[in-house]
């Protein structure tokens, strides 16, 4: 149902951080990605209550999201490169991704699937359209590319970019350049669903709906900020949102229908329901569901308390393009407007108020703030600074905030910049010039004076015509289903009676909130480990927690006894938190690059498991173990753990488990290879010979992800 007026229905709170990606599933099943690197699964219960669980979770930020229906797969990608594919309906415990794809080489912007195909966009000038797990098409441009969409015609897309331009390709060749729909960069894109006409929306703050000639057909104007998202709606309705706090809705003839604001800086993205209801995620960490059927719309109550958030926001003159020297009068108030017209009076306190029209009447959307704090301090994190600076640091994205007092020593200031956004260390002299040179400060002594900034993300010199090689971006296993994991706790209780109901309730809260519940679950997990005859739940419990755990010594006694168990279960389990390790930002790659761990490990690990002909299981997690020690090596360039990796992958796990029993586990074990061969130069040479590889051409060789490996490999 749609054409009606927009109320809200549910706001979804879970994240920490921005929801930068939001997706429909079903009317019951919606999901959302984030900067908190999780991607949470939310489904409406028979009350109408939305519950949600942590159903994959990385530690980089998540920027894109997308729900292939063939498959029912969700994808995500994100800061580290890799898109990952997650299950919307984990009905097993430990189900792992069916897709890792491989080939970005930088922050994976945009996600979209289309008749079986999902295509992405990136930071690295690239989109990339994926079929069955293998890379089809690798499109090139000069700049980000933020959004990519196919057209009804399979092999035809569209590209934004951040160059400002939109090009229609076939295949690996654009055959149009679309460079005066815009005037900025172009944020993202949808195709009508007869194919005849796209909608686009910018930086420059607005939306068109365009021919497939590059002939703009409607200009919607309105938006005072970016538009991040545009989409079309079944009834031919179209909706966007931006960096102005607003969702829009608009008529197929361009026309304005309703402005809803939201008490959030930036509305990230949206997506459209089958039912017609509108997700959106935003700045604020929340997901907001917004419906036109009087049936779903929340409760008086909270329509109330979403009325007053947004009234209490806080609104930058400057962003919104408002002159303070011009009010309007009090009574403009008492009349008529036009549908998301905003104007701004004075109260009887002296406070300036933006005041929307929409849908029949005027409402506080939020105080206005002087855009410039005259020689006043500035307010950064709820402290008081100098400076404040608006620093550009990925092209079409926001800017971020730099604070910065005049006795800050610059270096310092730079480090916590770069720490807070989680940005290369190579930013570091630039963004101290950048300060030096703005505030007039004194040069401080270089700690390395005349020493050139690294360039971050540079391939090592053999590597430099590869398609695939090398990957740098480490692997977790931690997709998990709370509900799962929390049942096989009480159902293993029931015998062990160690539980009672106070602690199983605490126990089932705390798996659905991992990361703000580490000390219970590990105190929960060492009492089953030590307790109980069947451990499993101990140990997948630890493989969820490991990444955050601040001291190491425990986990020795975990290890020992799940390698040495004679359950495949509990020996895989152990595998996974060992591959998980590396992303422990404590003690893990400390741990990891022991010889005696590593040597033990491999040493213990038996390759001739009969559960996992039935399963693969244990050989993806082997294989992902194999793979981030690969990674490690060419993060440190610790070439003594090599020996021990290479002979790993070539004598012992390579043709039993690897190639029988899991497509994955063979992939992720070849390109562990060819992460080794960057940095040595004789398995290179010996690639063609060695046997497992051999079998991995004969059966997988057909498969474009595989062959992209093995030609970088020079295996024919």
């Amino acid at each position: 149902m749609t054409g009606g007026t927009y109320r809200l229905s549910a706001v979804l709170v879970g994240h920490e951080q921005d929801v930068k990606g939001v997706a429909a599933v079903s009317d019951e099943t919606v999901a959302s990605c984030s900067r908190d690197g999780t991607v949470r699964i939310w489904k409406k219960g028979s009350q109408g209550i939305w519950k949600d669980y942590i159903a994959y979770q990385s530690d980089k930020f998540l920027n894109s999201l997308c729900f292939d229906k063939p498959t029912g797969q969700l994808y995500c990608g994100g800061q580290d490169s890799l898109i990952t594919s997650v299950s919307p309906t984990v009905d097993a415990m430990n189900q792992e991704p069916t897709y890792v794809l491989v080939g970005h080489k930088s922050n994976v912007c945009a996600l979209t699937a289309s008749q079986g195909y999902v295509l992405s966009g990136s930071w690295d000038s690239t989109a990339r359209i994926w079929y069955e797990g293998a890379l089809k098409h690798e499109l090139k441009s000069k700049q980000s590319i933020w959004d990519v969409k196919m057209l009804p015609e399979v092999g035809t897309y569209l590209t934004a970019s951040a160059d400002g331009t939109i090009k229609l390709w076939s295949g690996e060749e654009a055959i149009k350049s679309f460079d005066n729909i815009h005037t900025d960069v172009v944020r993202h894109l949808d195709v009508h669903p007869s194919g005849e006409q796209f909608a686009s929306c910018s930086n420059d703050g607005t939306v068109k709906i365009n021919d497939l000639n590059g002939r703009t057909v409607h200009t919607l104007n309105g938006h005072e900020s970016f538009v991040y998202c545009v989409k079309y709606m079944s009834n031919g309705d179209i909706v966007s949102c931006g960096e102005d706090r607003s969702l829009r809705i608009w008529g197929s003839d361009g026309s304005i229908k309703q402005v809803i604001r939201v008490p959030a800086t930036s509305v990230w993205d949206l997506d459209v329901l089958p039912n017609g209801d509108i997700m959106i995620g935003s700045s604020d960490g929340n997901s907001r569901i917004f419906t036109c059927d009087h049936k779903r719309i929340a409760s008086p109550e909270e329509l109330d308390q979403f009325s007053k958030e947004v009234e209490q926001n806080a609104i930058n003159s400057q962003t919104m393009g408002f002159d303070e020297s011009k009010l309007s009068d009090s009574d403009t108030l008492t009349k008529p407007g036009n549908e998301g017209q905003v104007v701004v009076v004075k109260n009887p306190v002296g406070v300036n108020e933006a005041h929307q029209f929409s849908q029949g009447s005027w409402q506080k959307v939020g105080d206005v703030v002087s855009s410039t704090g005259n020689d006043q301090k500035k307010e950064f994190g709820g402290k008081q600074y100098d400076y404040v600076f608006d620093v550009d640091v990925q092209e079409g994205a926001p800017p971020l905030k730099l604070p910065f007092n005049a006795n800050d020593n610059p270096y310092q200031a730079a480090d916590d910049f770069l720490a807070m956004y989680e940005l290369p260390a190579s930013y570091k002299e630039e963004v101290v010039r950048f300060l030096i040179t703005n505030t007039g400060g004194v040069e401080l002594q270089s700690e390395n004076p005349g020493s050139e900034p690294l360039e971050t993300n540079t391939p090592l010199p053999s590597m430099t015509q590869k398609s695939v090689l090398p990957v740098k971006s480490y692997l977790e296993i931690s997709s998990y289903k709370a509900d799962a994991i929390f049942s096989g706790i009480v159902k293993i209780n029931e015998q062990e009676n160690t539980f009672d109901d106070g602690d199983l309730a605490a126990l089932g809260a705390a798996l659905h909130n991992v990361r703000d519940n580490i000390e219970l679950l590990f105190a929960q997990a060492c009492i089953m480990r030590s307790s109980w005859t069947n451990k499993i739940p101990a140990y997948d419990v630890m493989r969820l927690i490991v990444f955050y755990l601040p001291e190491v010594d425990i986990m020795s006694e975990f290890i020992e006894e799940g390698l040495g168990s004679s359950s495949p279960q509990l020996e895989m389990l152990t595998i996974r938190a060992l591959a998980n390790c590396f992303k422990n930002k404590h003690w893990g790659l400390e741990l990891m690059s022991k010889s005696a761990v590593y040597d033990s490990v491999f040493h213990t690990i038996e390759a001739e498991r009969q559960a996992t002909a039935k399963t693969g299981n244990l050989a993806i997690a082997v294989a992902t173990l194999l793979f981030n020690y690969s990674v490690m090596i060419l993060e440190s360039g610790n070439t003594n753990i090599l020996p021990a990796i290479a002979d790993a992958l070539n004598n012992k796990f390579g043709p039993s488990v690897m190639i029988q029993n899991s497509e994955e586990a063979a992939y992720r074990a070849l390109v562990a290879y060819g992460n080794l061969a960057t940095i040595e130069p004789t398995l290179l040479q010996f690639a063609k010979s060695v046997a497992w590889i051999k079998k991995v051409k004969n059966n997988y060789g057909y498969l474009a992800r595989f062959d992209q490996v093995l030609g970088d490999l020079n295996v024919d």
